[in-house]
């Protein structure tokens, strides 16, 4: 005899007899007992539900189990959501919640679960939303992923997974789409391989997005076509007009088209300009050491989610909230600067790259032509290519305006490697270095007309600097028979202070004495103030003395009168 109660209002049997006893009628009834209320169980028991933070509801006898706390059904009494994010879910994912075909969304963010992903997990094609971010979850993502073709959040990140996840039927919508731990550096050797995600995670919780690939390759993309673009237009006027303004700001360079300044007189990069064969060595070498530099930066600066390069990833995926923030605090402000250090630093010498290149053409096809359009391309390359990196760098690594132009500062410091190795070689060989830079100013000295000019120019200028030197000398002699008459005042007043100081020790003296005399009439004063108190005192005493006195012997009166 079987004795328990039903629940008649709601119409199901008690969940212990749901699934203990077996091959009772009354189990094959989905009113009684509906299957889905046993799955939970079995997730219940497997997920370690006694220790759970909320559990409101959860196997209880008679409860309907589309009530317990993060179930939610649909009309037709099936499961379609699962939510049970930080509520201390422990324990493992039970294979149970496979069989609940109806299922659109799964969230089990922020627990201790461990185990692995249910091996049928691709049972569950209703399935838009798959949630178990940051538990303990281990082993390799099921093929059967795959087969969910309405997935469109899938959250995998802060678990200890390995292996590859396969190709997803569908595409993320959203950055925060499809989120695994494919990211560097890894708890693993090499982190998971995700092609469909939408952003990777490293183990430190830090997260981009893998369209920054792509957006990395635009940015590239972006600055190569414009140096090209550029490189074309060096044969145009145009160029060469820009160029003679914006470098004719700079003092030092005449307005001359003499290649030898256009280059630079104290750049390693002038040697291309010389026949000598150890000149042209020497700057190729510091070109190749430049862009070697330069190479060394665009290669951390790329974004390969499975090496640990210097990219620094941007995002924060908290574990509270479904959607990634952007943390880098980068702000236009920050590319402006950016934007301007480039422009003061660099343009002028792209600009004399070009102008070098254009200038090749009046030589023809010579040596010197050669030389003009050789040191040309090294010097406009060079430079585009301290701007490309400066840039890309830029975009991996700065996250603040800081960052930004701190990393400006250090590129644009390799940029002038060229003029420190020429002051190098001053210091070291300075013999050497000015017969070169004699044979490069012989060869591109300009017509006799220029040159000519350009002495008339040094003889005046001579002239008048012996002027100003003359004038200077004369002000000179002025200012130091100035400067002894000072001298001898200062003499002077110093012995004024000294006797002045002397007088003053003197009275300081008296007058210390005089305030000693003073402090001692002081002490006497007081000595007969307490004396003339003492006096007062006594006087009062007596007088108080004097009216007892008195009192008793008008007393002693009446006592005499009347005895008598």
């Amino acid at each position: 005899e079987l004795s328990f109660s039903l629940n008649r209002n709601t119409k199901i049997a008690p969940l212990s007899v749901c699934s203990n006893m077996h091959g009772l009628d009354l189990l094959d009834d989905p009113t009684w007992c509906p299957p889905e209320r046993n799955l939970l169980r079995e997730f219940y028991e497997d997920a370690k539900g006694q220790e759970w933070t909320i559990a409101t509801g959860w196997v209880d006898e008679f409860s309907n189990h589309c009530d317990w706390y993060g179930v939610e059904c649909n009309e037709e009494g099936k499961i379609v959501n699962l939510t049970l994010g930080n509520v201390g879910l422990s324990g493992r994912i039970s294979s149970a919640i496979v069989n609940l075909t109806s299922l659109e969304k799964v969230d089990f963010h922020d627990n201790d679960l461990k185990g692995s992903i249910p091996s049928q997990i691709g049972n569950l094609l209703n399935l838009s939303s798959f949630i178990i971010s940051y538990n303990r979850i281990t082993g390799t993502i099921p093929d059967r992923l795959a087969d969910l073709s309405q997935l469109q959040i899938l959250h995998l990140h802060g678990n200890r997974l390995q292996g590859t996840v396969p190709r997803l039927s569908s595409k993320g919508h959203t950055k925060s789409s499809f989120i695994t731990d494919c990211g560097s550096p890894s708890v693993f050797d090499v982190p998971l391989d995700c092609p469909s995600c939408t952003m990777c995670c490293n183990s430190r919780q830090e997260c981009d997005i893998t369209k920054s690939k792509t957006d990395f390759g635009m940015w590239s993309s972006v600055l190569t076509g414009s140096a090209v673009a550029t490189l074309l237009l060096a044969s145009t006027t145009l160029t060469k007009a820009i160029c003679s303004f914006i470098c004719s700001f700079n003092k030092s360079t005449p307005s001359t088209d003499n290649e030898h300044y256009t280059i630079g007189k104290e750049s390693v990069y002038s040697f291309f300009l010389s026949s000598s064969v150890s000149a042209w060595a020497l700057a190729t070498t510091v070109l190749a050491v430049q862009a070697l530099c330069f190479g060394f930066f665009i290669d951390e600066a790329s974004l390969e989610f499975g090496s640990d390069k210097l990219w620094r990833y941007s995002f924060l995926c908290p574990r509270n909230n479904p959607d990634c923030r952007n943390t880098s605090e980068v702000t236009p402000s920050g590319w402006i600067f950016f934007a301007l250090f480039a422009f003061v630093y660099l343009l002028c010498d792209m600009l004399n790259g070009l102008k070098l290149i254009w200038s090749a053409s009046k030589y023809g096809l010579s040596q010197r032509g050669f030389q003009s359009f050789i040191g040309g391309c090294a010097l406009f390359t060079i430079t585009a290519l301290a701007l490309y990196a400066t840039a890309v760098y830029n975009v991996a690594t700065s996250r603040s305006n800081v960052d930004m132009i701190f990393n400006t500062v250090i590129l644009l410091f390799v940029n002038d490697l060229d003029e420190k190795f020429f002051a190098s070689l001053h210091a070291i060989i300075p013999e050497w270095l000015e017969k070169t830079t004699h044979e490069i100013a012989g060869s591109f000295r300009g017509d006799v007309r220029m040159n000519v000019q350009y002495a008339s120019a040094n003889h005046q200028l001579r002239d008048d600097q012996t002027r100003r030197i003359e004038g200077i000398e004369k002000k000179v002699a002025r200012r130091s028979n100035a400067i002894k008459t000072i001298e001898a005042r200062h003499t002077k007043l110093k012995k004024n202070v000294a006797d002045l100081r002397a007088n003053q020790s003197t009275k300081d003296k008296e007058m210390k004495r005089v305030i000693a005399k003073i402090i001692e009439q002081e002490k006497k004063v007081e000595a007969l103030e307490r004396f003339r108190e003492q006096q007062s005192r006594k006087l009062k005493g007596i007088e108080r003395n004097e009216v007892r006195v008195v009192a008793d012997n008008k007393k002693l009166k009446e006592n005499i009168t009347r005895l008598e």
